[in-house]
């Protein structure tokens, strides 16, 4: 096993020193390591260097271009990231479906062009702010082994009239060029509808720009737009997109799922608390419960308190927010789950007489409700 540790620092090493020829030798050399254990992993190794192999002259030929710039910051108006996933990323099932659709296209390429069509080209993400939009494009742009190209907002945007415009244009015309995965985050800031009184004629006429790019955008790239606010994208450019991917906000099990991910050895205590963070933060983004769960984990190791007790203290600071109602609901479905009276009642703060009382009622509730089925049915 130390000769597999050994050979990954050394992988290391070499992708540091930019060293691309040799990091392939020395994955071929470790296929041999994985093919015992992991096969799933040696047939995704060897795909992926089969890939290189082909594609390889133009994805390294891209990856030592410079980066246009903006001519009065010299700030670079692009950033160039090779990202990669130990781990496949959870969204709903159908978000899921439309990003693997993508992926599978590009395998049956070829296919598809001989019967006049082509792989997905353009595609808009739209949901709130920290449902992994962001993450869908660098998933995508790790599946299809390119690299991913995010636009810099603050560099493209500029004070003088029609520099703006220069620089969205410098930045397409970049992309359009590489095999690439262009990523242009908070596409509402510059694809705005038309109409809008308070634009320049200047960003106007960048959104005709931007309507003919998406139109010809090269298949052998891709281009993804991000938004959080769909309602302020101009009426032209929906029609243009191949694919619209919703993502909503997660649901309780894609939580749970996410949450057991972050602490993948968990005690069985520590997997009760994790049932009921996840139903705390049901309906709530991908980030704030990353957000909410790193503080803790730093609280825990800063104040030399055990996990489990900060998370704990994290539960009842949350519970403490939630209404009446809120809290009450969050005790009845821990009590459903099988969870004691005296948890409960531990991590919401709600009284056990308050919870007896509560079940009572609920019972009497539902009695009185089976009857009344009972009379309609009779």
């Amino acid at each position: 096993m130390s000769d597999i540790y050994d050979e990954y620092v050394h992988l290391v090493r070499l992708a540091l020193e930019g060293q691309p020829q040799d990091v392939m030798m020395l994955a071929k050399k470790s296929l041999k390591y994985f093919n015992k254990s992991r096969p799933d992993l040696t047939n995704s190794l060897k795909s992926l260097l089969a890939e290189y192999q082909q594609d390889g002259n133009a994805v390294r030929k891209d990856s030592h271009q410079p980066l246009p710039v903006d001519i009065d910051s010299k700030l670079e108006l692009l950033r160039r990231d090779f990202v990669v996933f130990d781990r496949d990323p959870i969204w709903p099932g159908d978000v899921m479906g439309e990003l693997k659709a993508v992926i599978d296209e590009r395998q049956h390429e070829d296919e598809l062009i001989t019967n006049g069509l082509t792989p997905t080209r353009t595609i808009l993400f739209i949901g709130p702010p920290g449902v992994g939009k962001t993450m869908a494009a660098q998933w995508l742009s790790y599946q299809l082994s390119r690299p991913l190209l995010t636009l810099d907002l603050a560099a493209v945007m500029s004070s003088f009239l029609g520099r703006t415009g220069n620089n969205i244009r410098a930045v397409l015309n970049f992309a359009q060029k590489s095999s690439s995965v262009l990523l242009l985050d908070e596409f509402d800031a510059i694809a705005k509808r038309r109409n809008d009184d308070s634009e320049v004629g200047e960003l106007k006429r960048l959104v005709n720009v931007i309507l003919q790019t998406i139109d010809d955008w090269p298949f052998k790239g891709l281009l993804i737009a991000a938004t959080n606010h769909p309602d302020l994208l101009d009426p032209a450019v929906w029609r243009r997109f191949e694919r619209i991917i919703q993502f909503p906000n997660p649901t309780h099990l894609e939580i749970n799922y996410t949450l057991n991910n972050l602490f993948p050895h968990a005690s069985p205590s520590l997997n009760q608390l994790i049932g009921v963070l996840s139903i705390i933060f049901d309906g709530s983004s991908y980030a704030e419960l990353v957000r909410q769960i790193n503080n803790t984990r730093r609280e825990s190791i800063v104040r030399k308190v055990d996990l489990e007790s900060s998370m704990e203290e994290l539960i009842l600071r949350l519970c403490r927010n939630l209404e009446r109602h809120k809290r009450m609901d969050l005790a009845n479905r821990l009590l459903s789950s099988g969870m004691s009276q005296r948890r409960v009642s531990e991590l919401t703060g709600i009284s056990r007489d308050t919870l007896r009382r509560y079940s009572r009622e609920q019972s009497s509730s539902q009695v009185k409700q089976g009857r009344v089925d009972n009379g309609k049915g009779e």
